[in-house]
């Protein structure tokens, strides 16, 4: 019995280094891993057979290549005479960074913002070196009539919202202590929690987090993109909205008209 107990703690003892050994070997591998699978975003041309809807996934943060991209696709497509409907909560309190954290804390994300900046931006570090938080004006140009925020408001999203989970983080996390402790990380560290948090972009891009939001995130918003298209039969309509609304939102069209079909599919490099 002893002899059999050794053995089975040896197996035991074995596996587990093994297992060790795996872990070990996947971390340091997160960065050859990201690269296999970059975060990528969809660009999706639709019509009816009378006009067409292009749909340009977007990330809140991005490289200055990738929205001097979608700078010059939105230039284009205004000087062709469409629409365009773009994603943007519109700040209508009097504090909209605090608005902003408490719509996070609602979706279990307790955090402390940095004084002054979009938490996004703070997040950004983690990401990767050079990117930059997504500026509307920039992106769109010169205000025009074919300009338009098809989004809802702070304080309609905070009214819908579900409460904090009362038994939440004993305490918020501080962005700012987070960004000091990740630049006191040696650089091979670093590497290999960008390339982490790189994967974790890619997931939540495809879409596969969706269902665990709240439909104040996702339907609702996604309800007031299709039905503004379906409002002007007569245009071309570019979407510009978060990734994860553009196969709902897709869906809405057909679902309102079986004559919907798309007629091009790409992918864009937003880091």
């Amino acid at each position: 019995m002893a002899r059999l107990i050794r053995r089975t703690l040896r197996y035991v003892g074995l596996l587990l280094l093994t297992l060790v050994g795996l872990a070990a070997g996947l971390f340091a591998a997160l960065p050859a891993i990201a690269g296999l699978f970059p975060v990528e975003l969809d660009r999706v041309r639709l019509s009816d057979g009378r006009r067409e809807v292009e749909m340009q996934g977007m990330m809140h943060i991005g490289s200055p290549r990738f929205y001097d991209a979608v700078a010059e696709l939105v230039a284009a497509r205004r000087r062709e005479g469409w629409l365009v409907f773009y994603e943007g909560v519109r700040s209508d309190t009097a504090d909209p960074q605090s608005a902003m954290a408490e719509i996070m804390a609602r979706l279990g994300a307790d955090i402390v913002p940095v004084e002054g900046e979009h938490p996004y931006l703070t997040l950004a570090t983690f990401v990767g070196a050079e990117l930059e938080l997504q500026d509307n004006a920039r992106l769109l140009g010169p205000p025009g009539p074919e300009l338009r925020n098809v989004d809802v408001t702070m304080s309609a999203l905070l009214a819908e919202l579900p409460p904090a989970e009362p038994d939440g983080p004993a305490a918020p996390v501080s962005l700012a202590e987070l960004r000091d402790a990740f630049a006191d990380m040696p650089g091979w560290l670093q590497a290999r929690l960008r390339a982490a948090a790189r994967l974790g972009l890619g997931a939540a891009a495809s879409g596969r987090f969706d269902a665990a939001l709240p439909e104040a995130i996702t339907a609702r918003r996604e309800a007031l993109v299709a039905d503004a298209v379906l409002a002007e039969p007569g245009r071309s309509v570019l979407i510009l909205y978060g990734q994860v609304h553009l196969d709902p939102i897709r869906r809405r069209l057909e679902a309102a008209d079986p004559a919907w079909r798309v007629t091009a599919e790409s992918t864009v490099a937003p880091l």
